[in-house]
Formats: structure tokens, sequence, C-alpha cells
């Protein structure tokens, strides 16, 4: 008996749960007709005509001296009484001749088809076997597959093994005798069996006391092929259970999770439909997520234990269901990329690749991570452990609930906030220079050697934190947080995992806090995926779509359900005037000479980005957190966002030297294999600018930001109503 699932997203199709048992003959037990023949019978006098006649007369004479037992009327003195023991043949009563034609002189002999005996000590017609104990269990059901956007697995099932025994009756006497003839059995077994080994003693004890009809594992999981002799191993029997499989290891481990037991294992009195085997559940990611789109429905089990210490009859009454298939926006080969550019970096990180048009996030993950498949099984303490304890944080998901904060990729939304609020328009210079003193504090510049006036591109290639300053100043705390929330900061995502708020600050009570509001510093933090989102925004142009992770679940005979639709979450509230200067400035960090993120550059298609680079408090002491984001204009665009943690008093971080060339690995396989990410574009020659970011004429410096005046205003229309007559 078999009982198989379907799986039409990767063979095999069908996964069998129970082993087929040596069993007892059934026609004894419930009298079934015999076959019929598989070939008629033939006049000719056919080798296979004679056999099925021959098969046929034997089971009317076994029917006719049945007959005889049953009647009412009493035997007739010369008959002999049916016995257990099959009558001989000569005893049967003979079958009436057939006319058939001689057979051949050179035909072989016919082979008599011999009649199955009943068990040792059954007479038939007496009652049901009193050695046979039935048992119904339920068949775990196996759980859904997780696909990517293309079907191919993330998540599947696979099947593995368990060698069981089954211990005769009269050997139940005792736990010794029980104990004593197991050890013998998995003794003799070894040379044959090598995966037997004897269960430790408490769980011999628990089995014995309230399980002793039924097998008892002997052995660990395992998946290869082991063969088992039923007249040389009467006792063994072979279990199969569906595990939960990862086929690409810790691939998107953060995102698929991982399953856990659901429940303790079946123990104590044997309750009916009882699992076979331990059951599971998700526990994390999209395993708890859609534990219960996963979940099929269970199956049923009726085994019928012999005491002679073996299978007499078994049979699946409602084979198991399998749960839904997740399809989710993932694509596999992008998520492999992301992966493997990641890993050779040897740094804690993440990378959020987003199509910026539909919010499908194409690949999501975070280093270091973990595999999900030592959860399948059941992990051991001691593993379990060294992944909680371990100081790197595997089990930790950076892309969505790590919170940083953003430094220098915060400062287009800076420039969006000036030129929509009328206070710094995109021509507007002000002195990049190495520091700037505010209120009685020196506030720095990345960099000692950039001097001269810079506009708004200018200021977003050079990263000119000096620029931002004084940028802030004039338009204040407010537009900045207003366009900073429109944008998607300080809100949750909606997301199916659980994603990280972020802290966005209500206002900026100081000019000191201004300063580190407008460079992406202070109290402001942000999560990889909220800033892939911010640039799906500005690849777009129009709106911040929802990111979106699975796009439906499937049944397994391709219905649809639980289909998420792409949508948008708000309109962006900038005119296409000021979203070409922000672009602009971007390109530029790629694609500019004196660009903070050349190393991200591509030949054939354009790249926006912004490097960022920031402090952050790890364990007690101050480290760096460096950033890459942009997007790379495809059709779809693809947003990403590069983040990498550094160690306490670890130098030689940035986002052009560090996170730049991470994502440079993906664009690349990206231009040069665009089919395999789902994305088109048409190859140009990308332009290489050189262009002088400061002008030739000297301009004021706009003054001290100290006791004195902040800015000097314009003559004619300014402040409030410049604004509105913008």
């Amino acid at each position: 008996m078999a009982v198989y699932a379907r799986s039409p997203y990767s063979p095999p199709h069908f996964l069998p749960v129970i082993s087929l048992l040596p069993s007892a003959p059934l026609a004894a037990l419930c009298h079934d007709t015999w076959p019929a023949p598989t070939a008629p019978f033939s006049s000719s006098g056919s080798f296979t005509g004679r056999r099925h006649l021959f098969s046929a007369l034997a089971a009317c004479a076994l029917t006719l001296a049945t007959a005889q037992v049953h009647s009412a009327e009493p035997p007739a003195p010369a008959t002999k009484p049916l016995t257990a023991a099959p009558a001989p043949a000569a005893e049967l009563p003979a079958a009436a001749p057939t006319p058939a034609a001689s057979p051949p002189a050179d035909a072989p002999a016919p082979v008599p088809v011999p009649v199955p005996a009943p068990p040792a000590g059954f007479v038939p017609g007496t009652g049901s076997r009193s050695d046979v104990k039935p048992f119904y269990f339920a068949i775990p059901a196996p759980r859904g597959q997780i696909l990517d956007r293309k079907g191919r697995p993330f998540a599947q099932n696979t099947t593995v093994r368990r060698l069981q025994f089954t211990v005769p009756a009269d050997k139940r006497s005792t736990l010794e005798t029980y104990t004593a003839w197991l050890q013998q059995e998995i003794d003799a077994t070894k040379a044959d069996l090598p995966v037997a080994r004897m269960p430790d003693a408490e769980t011999l004890r628990r089995h014995y006391e309230s399980r002793r009809e039924l097998p008892i594992t002997v052995s660990d999981a395992f998946t290869q092929d082991i063969v088992i002799h039923p007249q040389k191993h009467a006792h063994a029997s072979l279990r199969t259970e569906y595990i939960r499989h990862y086929p690409h290891a810790g691939m998107a481990a953060h995102v698929l999770g991982y399953v856990s037991s659901d429940g303790a294992p079946p123990s104590g009195a044997i309750l009916r439909n009882e699992p076979l085997w331990q059951r599971t559940k998700g526990a994390t990611g999209l395993e708890a997520a859609f534990n219960k789109q996963l979940t099929g429905t269970d199956g049923t089990l009726c085994l019928m234990m012999a005491d002679a210490g073996s299978v007499a009859y078994q049979q699946v009454f409602v084979p198991p269901a399998a749960g839904r298939d997740v399809i989710t926006t993932l694509n596999l080969e992008t998520q492999r990329l992301a992966e493997s550019a990641l890993a050779q970096s040897k740094h804690r990180c993440a990378m959020v690749i987003v199509d910026a048009f539909t919010g499908d996030i194409r690949a999501m993950a975070s280093l270091p991570h973990y595999d999900p498949n030592a959860f399948a099984g059941g992990i051991s303490e001691s593993a379990f452990t060294a992944l909680t304890q371990d100081i790197d944080g595997p089990l930790f998901d950076r892309s969505l609930l790590g919170t940083y904060p953003p430094g220098s990729i915060f400062k287009p939304i800076v420039v969006l906030a000036g030129l929509r609020a009328g206070t710094v328009d995109a021509q507007m210079e002000f002195d990049c220079g190495p520091s700037l003193m505010i209120d009685g504090r020196e506030f720095d510049n990345w960099s000692k050697d950039d001097h001269g006036f810079f506009n708004a591109r200018a200021a977003l290639i050079r990263s000119c934190n000096t620029y931002f300053y004084q940028s802030a100043m004039i338009t204040r705390d407010r537009p900045i947080l207003y366009m900073a929330h429109e944008f998607g900061l300080g809100v949750a995502p909606v997301f199916p995992l659980k994603t990280a708020t972020g802290n966005l600050p209500r206002s900026a009570p100081s000019n000191h806090d201004l300063a580190n509001l407008s460079i992406g510093q202070g109290v402001t933090e942000t999560s990889p995926l909220q800033m892939a989102m911010v640039m799906a925004t500005l690849a777009n142009g129009s709106c911040r779509p929802r990111p979106r992770l699975v796009s439906h679940t499937q049944s397994q005979t391709g219905r649809l359900g639980d289909v998420a639709i792409p949508c948008r979450e708000a309109l962006m509230p900038v005119s296409q005037m000021d979203l070409e200067t922000v672009r602009s400035g971007m390109f530029g960090v790629v694609n500019h000479s004196k660009g903070t993120g050349k190393a991200a550059r591509l030949k054939k298609v354009a790249v926006f980005g912004k490097t960022g680079t920031t402090q952050w408090v790890l364990r007690g002491a101050k480290a760096n957190v460096v950033w890459f984001a942009g997007f790379v204009d495809t059709n779809p665009p693809l947003a990403f966002t590069v983040m990498v943690e550094g160690n306490a008093g670890q130098g030689g971080l940035s986002g052009g030297g560090t996170a730049a060339p991470i994502i440079a690995k993906v664009l690349h396989d990206i231009e040069d294999r665009p089919t395999a990410h789902d994305v088109k574009f048409t190859p140009d020659n990308v332009p290489e600018e050189n262009d002088p970011l400061t002008p030739e004429f000297v301009q004021p410096p706009p003054g001290y930001y100290g006791s004195g005046p902040q800015y000097n205003e314009p003559p004619g229309i300014g402040g409030f109503f410049q604004r509105i007559f913008r």
C-alpha cells in the first residue's frame, strides 16, 4: 500500500508515504473472489488457457468444500471436515470435465497455482482472527511548496525512512524480556541493516508501557535505499515519512523561515487517528505567515497488527492531500546572485532588489544566515543554542528588521523637500567647505578636499554634507519630515512578514538636530526594505508602490487563491522637474568622474545611485554602517539597497568602496543576462560625465550659523509667500 501526494513543479510528482510490508495471505481473511484471468481460455489447448482453467477448478473445489462446512445438513459420514491445513488436491471434489482440445505433445506441463494457506490456528468460517488488532492513524499531509516567480522551488518535500521492529506477543511479558529480544534482533541484523540502533532506555520504557503492540523505531531518519528480506527479517519494516526540504540550503532563509514540531510526539495510550509521525508547522518566515495555506489535509491509515509481530493488513482509507503552493515574487537567479555577492564581502550585510513599477521583491537577502534544513528533522539543543548565541546573529533578518541611520542616502529626500517648499531651488549654491559651525558646534564634511559652491546636483554627486546643513537651515524640519513620511519612512511596510518601523522624529527641536537630520543621522533610522521602496519611488516617478513578496497561492489542481495584486500606497507630491533634478544628481554619483559610486557603473544601461556612510552604536561602541541605494534603468526598473555593518573601531568602510562593489556584481550579471532576471533594455552607450561641479565665478558665503542671523532674506517676495507663488 502506498500513498502519493502531487507535486506539480518538481519531480517526483508523487511521493510514497507507507511502504508495503509483507503480510499474511488475505484470501483466507476476507474470502475475496478469485481474480479474473488476464487472458481468455482458448479451445486450442494453450498453456495459458489450461493454467486459468486449473485455477478456476481449484477455486470451485475450495468453495464447495467450504460450503459443506457452512451447510445446515450434517456432513456425510465419508466426508472429512475441513481443518486449518489445506486439504490435499486428491481430497478436493473433482470438477466437471470441460471440453477442450488435446494439448500438443510438445506443450509444457501445466503449473499448478498454490492455494494460499490460512494462518496457523485459524479455521475458516469460525469467526474473525483473535490474533489481529486494528489501529487507525492519521497520515500527516505534505506541506505545499514555496516557489519563485517561475515555479522553481525554494521549499518542497522529500521523504526519509526509519527502521522499525515489531516485537512478537510472546516477547512482551516484561520489559526485560522485551528489551532482551529487541537487542538480540538488532545485533543479528546489524550486518544487513547497519542503520539499526538500540533506543535509549527512557524511550524504550515509554514505548513498552503504552505502545508495545506497535513497531518501535530503531534508527534515525535516513534517505538511502535498504532492502529488507521478509524471510530473513520477518519483524523488520520501514516507515516512510514526509520531511521539509530546502534545495538551496540557506538561500533566502530569512524569507522562507523554517518549520518546527507541531505539538508533542505521539506517546502514551494509542489514540484513534493520532498522527503516524510528528506533524510540523511553520515557525518563522513564509512558513509561518502562510502556514494555514501550506498545511494540507491528513489521510487515514488502517493498520492491523498480528501477535506474531508482523503487519497482517494495512490500507489507506483516505489519502492525504497536500497543502497549497505559495508563489513568491522572488527570482531564483537574482536571489542567487545577491546572496553570492553578499557572501563575498564577508561582512554582516543585507540586500533588497525591487521591481520599481509593481513593488515585487525580486531578491531579499541577509547575511549571515542559517540552513533551514537543520530545523526540518528537529534541531538539537546544542545546535540551536549555537545559532542563538552567535554574536553575528544568523537568525536575525537585517533586511526587514534591522534599522540603521540612513546617512547620505537620505539626502535626495532633503533636496526634494527644499524644491517643493520653494526654499532651495535646483541652482541655489552653498559653499561646500570641510566643516560648518552651527550654534557653537562644528559639523564636518566627509571630505576635506571639497571646496567651492555646489548646487543640488553637485552636492548629490559629491555627497557634500555642508551643502545639506545649510539647505536644511533654510528649509527647516517640517518640509523634510513631511517628504520623508511620504516616501514611507517612519511607517512599517505592509508586508506578509514582520517588518521594522524605523524611526522618524516628529520634529528637529534644535539646529544641531536639524543638521543631523539633513544628512540622515541622529535619531532617524530606516530598514533596507524601506530604503529600497524609496528608490523604487524615485525610479517610477509617480507613486510609492506597496512591496509584494507573494503573488498568490495555488492548489495541487491549479486553482488560484490569496491573490495579491500590485497597488500603490501614495502618490508623490513632487513635480517631474524636481524629480529630474534628483535623478541627474544620482546619475552623476555613478557616472561622473568625481562621483562617489563609480564602482557600480555599467556601460550598456544607466545606473542611478547614492552612497552613504554613517555611524551607529554597536554593543556600546561606535561603528560604521555603509549604504549604496539606487536603481538600474531597465524595463521594469529594478531598485536596490545594499547595507553593510562594520565593527567597532573598524576603518576602511565606505558606501562607494564597500557597498557599491557588492551590488555591481549583480548589476553586471543583469546587464549580461537580462532575460534570466526578467528585465529588458535597449543597449546604449552610457556617457561618462566630466563637467566641473563648481561654477567659475565666486559667490560670497551664506553666513555664519552661530549667534548671528542664519541666512539673509533675498529682496522681494520671500519666505512663506515665495513658497505660495512659486
